[in-house]
């Protein structure tokens, strides 16, 4: 930008040196006239002046509209960026959203797998302390008929014992003869017997 200013400046100090060079041969009184307008230094000076003003403004409306351009195309790409930016954003919530959705019905499917399975189990688990009990039932049923007949035996057997003893008591004491002998000694040898039966 420097570089064309002082170009075109030189350009225009030339062309008015050439054309004010009669004026500037003279002795002043001798300037040149074009439609009542004194040719003189200070015109020169004017058109210079007004030469430099035309071209450096419309060299700089020129970089001013290209700066501008510039800028503008700039804040139109970051407006676009944005924008991208923004749907990418809409769409990466959706995604999330979505995704939270499926993540939540998939919670809610195994929170009710459990739920069931550990219902399954728990009647599992009551079904086999049924059983246990049933077992336990069989078990002491059994136990108790055995007891049972454990003390029936024992109660038979001192009910044995109690009668052959008052037996041989009556039979010592009462029947004292041979013939008593001889019945005593033959219901001894035939209580085994009969009881076996």
């Amino acid at each position: 930008m420097n570089k064309f200013i002082d170009r075109n400046f030189n350009c225009i100090t030339i062309f008015l040196l050439f054309l004010s060079t009669p004026a500037l041969s003279a002795d002043g009184s001798n300037y040149k006239h074009f439609l009542g307008i004194t040719l003189d230094e200070k015109f020169w000076v004017l058109i210079a002046f007004i030469l430099f003003i035309l071209l450096i403004g419309k060299k700089a409306t020129h970089a001013a509209n290209t700066a501008l351009d510039n800028r503008s195309n700039i804040i139109k790409e970051k407006i676009s960026n944005a924008e991208d930016t923004l749907s990418e954003a809409k769409q990466l919530l959706k995604e999330s959203q979505q995704s939270l959705i499926l993540h939540k019905n998939e919670a809610n499917d195994i929170i009710n797998k459990q739920k069931d399975l550990a219902e399954k189990r728990a009647v599992d688990y009551a079904n086999k302390i049924k059983e246990e009990i049933k077992r336990k039932n069989i078990s002491a049923e059994r136990e108790i008929q055995y007891m049972h007949t454990e003390a029936a035996s024992l109660i038979k057997n001192k009910i044995t014992s109690i009668t052959i003893k008052t037996v041989e008591d009556i039979a010592r004491n009462e029947l004292k003869d041979a013939k008593s002998e001889k019945i005593y000694q033959n219901f001894i040898k035939n209580i085994p017997k009969a009881l076996k039966e």
